[in-house]
């Protein structure tokens, strides 16, 4: 009997040992996130480097949006040469004498001749712009 005694005060006193450890931890504690104590200090070279990449990579965006409108403005430009073409070929063939005028006015000369106009189509001609 005095072995059973002894097993249950052994048994009571486990269980009060148990039940004040369980009463006194927060279970509902959260661990504190583990910081990453190895980080390495970045060089000031690579640094420079990373600059000049992210400057680099604006610059080629920058000259994209500078091209396509340079592209627009040559096709503009292309329409605009294309329709005075268009222009004086109809003034040529429908209205000679304004054709004619035409061609007096713009090389500031009193009278109309053929090297007039040879000269104002050489001075007007695309590939001179």
């Amino acid at each position: 009997m005095e072995n059973r005694n002894n097993l249950l005060i052994v048994l009571l006193i486990a269980i009060a040992i148990l039940l004040s450890w369980g009463l006194t931890k927060d279970f509902n504690e959260r661990a504190a996130p583990v910081t990453n104590t190895n980080q390495y200090k970045q060089d000031s070279l690579q640094i420079v480097v990373d600059s000049l990449k992210n400057e680099n990579e604006s610059l080629k965006e920058e000259m994209t949006i500078l091209l396509d409108g340079f592209d627009f403005k040559e096709r503009r430009y292309e329409e605009i040469l294309f329709e005075y073409e268009y222009g004086l070929d109809h003034l040529k063939n429908y209205y000679p004498e304004s054709y004619k005028e035409f061609h007096r006015i713009i090389a500031n000369k009193e009278r109309f001749t053929r090297q007039t106009e040879r000269d104002n189509k050489q001075k007007l001609s695309p590939q001179n712009f």
